[in-house]
């Protein structure tokens, strides 16, 4: 019997790649953004999965508005716009379904998000009265108003409301700042070979420092148990890595 032998070592090889499990990497700057109050996970997981196309790529920009200071007049409009562009791209790896690519990238670059975010939470109230003595406290202050985030003492979620410049301060709404990475890249591997499929998420705004990377090795340990898709096909953990700016 005749083996056509460069036929039989291709298909060898095929079966090892696609059963060689996939491990996903996430790299992301030093640099920090300040996003304020926005909503990160509509500017991007959202956004990725709202855009037409995406079943094999996406290059979108999203502008949001919010607030980034501690206390914030309801006299004042959003002080603070981020845009956020988002570039990937993904097609099907030998050996996974259609969409498994996308959504191990989408999941693995959102995780670290997250954890980068947990780590620099602060709080961020807005609609505040109280800053001259003219505006007094609201109705919605006292008993039997619906409350307020800060500073209505027992009818408020916190007596204290902490701004920074003014003491005798009620506001309303309370929400949560971070900062995020400048520039935060997902890649994924296979056998130490760097696949095609890849998504990359920069954010710009007014207020940037330096500093993301050294919360990497805490990252890294949190997405330690993290797997981006089915077991059988994606290792566990992610692979973070963080550039220091030169």
């Amino acid at each position: 019997m005749k083996h056509n032998i460069p036929q039989l070592l291709a298909a060898a090889g095929l079966v090892a790649t696609a059963s060689a499990k996939i491990q996903a990497e996430v790299r992301y700057s030093d640099t920090m953004v300040d996003v304020g109050n926005i909503d990160v996970f509509a500017a991007t997981w959202q956004k990725i999965y709202g855009t037409a196309g995406n079943q094999r790529s996406i290059l979108a920009d999203v502008t949001s508005s919010g607030y980034n200071g501690a206390c914030n007049s309801w006299a004042d409009g959003f002080n603070l716009n981020v845009n956020t562009h988002i570039d990937g791209q993904w097609g099907q790896v030998p050996g996974l379904g259609p969409n498994d690519s996308r959504e191990a990238l989408t999941k693995s670059i959102w995780a670290a998000l997250q954890e980068v975010m947990k780590l620099n939470e602060r709080n961020v109230f807005s609609m505040c009265y109280g800053f001259t003595w003219q505006e007094g406290k609201p109705s919605w202050c006292y008993a039997g108003g619906e409350g307020g985030a800060c500073g209505c003492n027992k009818n408020s979620v916190q007596t204290d409301c902490s701004c920074p410049d003014a003491g005798n301060v009620s506001c309303k709404d309370k929400t949560v700042g971070h900062k995020v990475p400048s520039s935060i890249k997902a890649n994924l591997y296979q056998d130490g070979a760097l696949l095609a499929d890849s998504i990359e998420i920069t954010f710009s705004a007014q207020d940037t420092t330096a500093g993301g990377c050294s919360v990497a090795e805490r990252i890294a340990g949190a997405l330690a148990g993290f797997v981006p898709g089915a077991g059988s096909i994606f290792s566990a953990g992610v692979t973070i890595d963080c550039a220091l700016k030169m």
